[in-house]
C-alpha cells in the first residue's frame, strides 16, 4: 500500500467569526451592493458581449443565472471595496465574459 506524505489533520474546518483586515462585514457588503445597484439602475455596467442582457435585473435570485452580479474591476487585494472598484453586471458578461473568456473591464 503507497503511503501519501501530506499529513492531514483531523481538526474540523473552522468558519471565520470576524470578516478578515479590510473586509467590510457582512451587513456593509449588503449595502454597498445595494449601492451599486441604484447606481448602476440594475443593468449592466461591463457591455463586454454582443448578447449581453440590456434590460433591469433583479437584484437576488435563487441561482447565478437570473440577476444582477456586482462585479470588482480589479482584484478585491488590489482595488479592494471602494465604489470606484465596483461595477454591475449582467450574469453573461461577468460570468461568461469575465472568468471564463478573461475579458478585461474597462474602466
Amino acid at each position: 500500500m503507497k503511503r501519501s506524505y501530506i499529513q492531514r489533520s483531523n481538526k474540523p474546518i473552522r468558519k471565520r467569526t470576524k470578516p478578515r483586515r479590510g473586509e467590510p462585514t457582512p451587513a456593509e457588503k449588503t449595502a454597498i451592493r445595494l449601492e451599486v445597484y441604484e447606481r448602476c439602475e440594475g443593468r449592466c455596467e461591463l457591455n463586454l458581449l454582443p448578447d449581453c442582457i440590456k434590460g433591469v435585473l433583479p437584484l437576488d435570485g435563487p441561482t447565478p443565472w437570473d440577476h444582477w452580479h456586482l462585479v470588482h474591476i480589479h482584484s478585491k487585494r488590489l482595488g479592494g471595496w471602494g465604489l470606484d472598484n465596483l461595477k454591475g453586471g449582467c450574469w453573461k458578461c461577468h460570468l461568461i465574459g469575465v472568468h471564463e473568456r478573461g475579458m478585461k473591464i474597462n474602466e
